[in-house]
């Protein structure tokens, strides 16, 4: 093991959020001084978790019912991340 420290340890670290969900990038500073977009923030991770969870759960073709509620439960994460649209709309577009 080394004791020299690595060039990524170097960096200074990043001052932009991205928000896959919302499809957009924040600041830190602005989710740290701002709640509404420190939400933003937070549902867009939790939303962002649940879907690879769901996606990593896809059941067999030769359980039928089992992949009906899978596919049920993935139009509710995709309604909820349609939901992350229109909330960092708000939060970021709507004028101070």
């Amino acid at each position: 093991m080394s004791t020299v420290p690595s060039r990524r340890s170097s960096r200074r670290p990043s001052t932009v959020l991205h928000l896959p969900c919302a499809r957009r990038t924040v600041g830190v500073e602005a989710a740290l001084r701002l709640p509404t977009v420190m939400v933003l923030v937070v549902e867009d991770t939790c939303t962002l978790i649940a879907l690879r969870d769901w996606q990593d759960r896809e059941p067999p073709r030769r359980r039928p019912r089992a992949r009906h509620r899978w596919h049920a439960e993935g139009r509710r994460l995709r309604a909820k991340e349609q939901r992350m649209l229109e909330l960092a709309e708000q939060c970021l577009d709507a004028p101070d």
